[in-house]
């Protein structure tokens, strides 16, 4: 048998033969993993973190975010404190639907203007044959054409309701190219399938008193320009861009991991519209209005509280447990927010102490819980770490053995 054609449990055992130290994976949960997946063998397991109280839209929501890395939420947070006491997030979802892609191999009789008289009769065709689509609110919006030469690129326009709708939109592309086909002069049909091209945009916006940056009104404001200059450097510098979408991208990711939602679909999308005038800029937006630092973030979150994983995972429904009853549309408000939350604690760390520092506080923390000591000695190396500015695993043994008088 071909490996893939293995048991789990015999994938697992063709590997340990080869020297892999594989953990241990009760057998239930290794025959459900593999129903999800391919040659699957073991399991990775994420930290489940959470932002308390996130101010959006004048409610009040606890957060999923599913990261490894520390700083990530700490700077989520962070972000958010200060929102919420400058009164929280404002953000819209506009939920008009996502695009699928359609190209034909057309003759020299062909005529766009007869195929696109055809689009209402196309839209209705492919409504009826998905009706629950429309019946959850959905369904497919409209068709556009544009002939290259011998091609035809047809957009289609699917509303996929609370799914994120990858599936459904491929199914209705599909087929709607084989309705196609028999269109007078097509030829053949090249592709059918979606697009991850930006599409429903989110919008985050955040209105922060300076008096909230610093100590006094005038070190507050001093901090806010330094802030607004650095995401104007991101918006016209790529080194800079890069690293501040980066960042945003930090706490977007960790909530869509938490939400079975498709990181990598919303990150292609994003670093699409990062370019959308010609060259890659950030996708936020920092100035100062009087005694205000103001800031935005746009981003296309095309995803789902419902159907792909999520109804099939434990570990993604706790999230949902997490957040409440909550509609596609709320998700992606929130997960902009988040976004624009390690944002602003990025440029604001860089303005004030420095990024550095704050990072080396948290791997400090790693390296000393990973020692072979007692609980006040974990602790007491970390204090020591920290005050001495030495970092890493050889400075975190030597002050073990400083303590312990070696």
């Amino acid at each position: 048998m071909k490996f893939y054609q293995l048991p789990p449990t015999e994938r697992r055992t063709e590997l340990a033969k080869d020297g892999a130290d594989l953990l241990d994976v009760e057998p239930a949960e290794l025959e459900r993993l593999n129903e999800m997946s391919e040659n699957v063998v073991s399991e990775i397991v994420l930290p489940l973190s959470v932002i308390k109280d996130a101010l959006v839209n004048g409610k009040k929501w606890t957060i999923p975010m599913a990261t490894e890395e520390a700083s990530v939420v700490a700077a989520a947070n962070h972000g958010m404190s200060v929102f919420k006491k400058a009164g929280g997030v404002t953000a819209e979802s506009d939920r008009t639907g996502i695009y699928g892609q359609i190209v034909l191999e057309v003759g020299d009789a062909f005529s766009l203007k007869n195929f696109e008289k055809a689009f209402p009769d196309y839209i209705a065709l492919a409504n009826q044959e998905f009706a629950s689509l429309v019946r959850h609110g959905g369904g497919l919006k409209e068709i556009t054409a544009e002939q290259k030469g011998n091609l035809v690129y047809l957009l289609a326009l699917v509303d996929p309701a609370e799914a994120m709708g990858a599936n459904k939109a491929n199914a209705i592309l599909e087929f709607l190219a084989q309705k196609m086909e028999f269109f007078p002069d097509v030829t053949a049909k090249l592709f059918a399938i979606l697009s991850n091209y930006p599409s429903q945009i989110t919008m985050a916006k955040v209105k922060i008193p300076v008096d909230l940056l610093g100590k006094s009104p005038e070190a507050g404001l001093a901090v806010a320009q330094k802030m607004a200059l650095l995401a104007k450097i991101g918006e016209e510098d790529v080194y800079r861009a890069t690293t501040n979408n980066k960042g945003i991208m930090n706490g977007v990711d960790a909530a869509l991991i938490a939400t079975g939602n498709d990181y990598r679909a919303v990150e292609a999308a994003s670093h699409a519209l990062a370019v959308k005038n010609g060259r890659y800029a950030s996708l936020s937006h920092w100035a100062v209005d009087g005694n205000f630092l103001t800031g935005e973030v746009k981003l296309p979150l095309a995803i789902g509280v419902v159907g792909g994983s999520i109804s099939a995972r434990p570990d993604i429904r706790q999230s949902y447990s997490i957040l409440g009853k909550i509609k596609a549309k709320e998700l992606a408000e929130l997960i902009a927010s988040v976004g624009l939350a390690n944002n602003f604690a990025a440029l604001n760390a860089i303005s004030t102490k420095g990024i550095q520092a704050g990072h080396m506080r948290l791997q400090s923390r790693n390296v000393a819980m990973n020692l072979d000591a007692t609980d006040e000695e974990k602790e007491a190396v970390y204090q020591l770490m920290i005050s001495r500015q030495k970092y890493g695993e050889s400075a975190a043994e030597d002050f073990l053995k400083e303590l312990r008088g070696k």
